[in-house]
């Protein structure tokens, strides 16, 4: 599966992840892939490539300011 998005990358470890597929093996598009040796190692990929899936669609947004510390002031 040809890949465009991180988004897109991150459904096909789903996938390889629901087939038990994550033993040994890679991942890839035609710019990027991913390796890995066992499944503690592609469990962390997984854990990465979900943080740049969520920025690229706005899942998660970086804290860019203060907030009160809740200290009760």
């Amino acid at each position: 599966m040809a890949f465009t998005t991180w988004t897109a990358l991150y459904n096909a470890m789903l996938d390889k992840l629901a087939a038990g597929d994550t033993t040994v093996g890679t991942v890839g598009s035609a710019d990027k892939t991913i390796t890995y040796k066992s499944n503690a190692e592609f469990l962390r990929m997984l854990d990465f490539v979900e943080g740049k899936a969520n920025a690229e669609t706005g899942a998660s947004v970086p804290r860019t300011y203060a907030k009160q510390g809740g200290r009760g002031v």
